[in-house]
């Protein structure tokens, strides 16, 4: 291996913090594996370490018709004491116990309170604690306006075509106005007097003797 004799220049704070470091301190010759070893880091760093494998979105406790994903942190109390479980795989875990949402809310008093009432939920990535009841009430609502949204769709028929309006009226139809009736006697009636009138004159010329 070759070497060469050159001559570095470190800050003394470097060398000070690298002393700490290591615990040597120069010009303790035990420093130069340290530097060399620090050197070779830099120039081929170490692979990451690879990530914990985060759980499926599959893995979780089916509670009727809510689910609890993997990591949901579940809260109850009992005389202002709060205890709490999670869910772990399939599984809610009360320590070293498995136990289901009603077991867990009555763990601990008289045995008879009602779970979506009594237990707590946190969701993972959520700060928000919301109790299971709400929980519940909301998720009914998303699957109602999911279903009814769907349903709406399904359900719209195309809407009729208009009729555009016409440009030619209709013929029209002529209707005689009706002649009002006259208060007076009929026509007929009086063409009859009149006719009586002019017979009885003549009948009366008839009779008067001529001078």
């Amino acid at each position: 291996m070759n070497t060469y004799n050159c001559i570095i220049h470190l800050p003394p704070d470097v060398l000070e913090e690298l002393g700490a470091h290591s615990g040597f301190f120069w010009p303790d010759f035990q420093l130069e594996p340290i530097i060399c070893d620090a050197i070779r880091a830099y120039i081929n760093p170490a692979p990451a370490a690879p990530a914990e494998q985060a759980a499926t979105v599959d893995d979780g406790y089916q509670w009727k018709q809510l689910f609890l994903p993997d990591g949901t942190r579940l809260r109850a109390s009992f005389g202002r004491t709060h205890y709490f479980a999670v869910v772990q795989g399939a599984e809610i875990r009360y320590g070293e116990q498995a136990v289901s949402p009603s077991g867990f809310a009555n763990l601990k008093g008289s045995g008879n309170r009602n779970a979506w009432k009594a237990v707590w939920l946190r969701f993972p990535g959520s700060e928000l604690w919301v109790l299971a009841d709400v929980c519940r009430a909301q998720h009914k609502a998303a699957i109602a306006r999911l279903f009814g949204a769907n349903t709406a769709t399904s359900n719209t028929a195309p809407a009729p075509a208009q009729i555009p309006a016409t440009t030619s009226a209709l013929p029209a139809v002529q209707v005689a106005a009706k002649p009002a009736k006259s208060k007076s006697a009929p026509a007929g009636k009086r063409h009859k007097h009149g006719k009586r009138r002019s017979r009885r004159k003549h009948s009366a010329a008839a009779r008067q003797p001529s001078s």
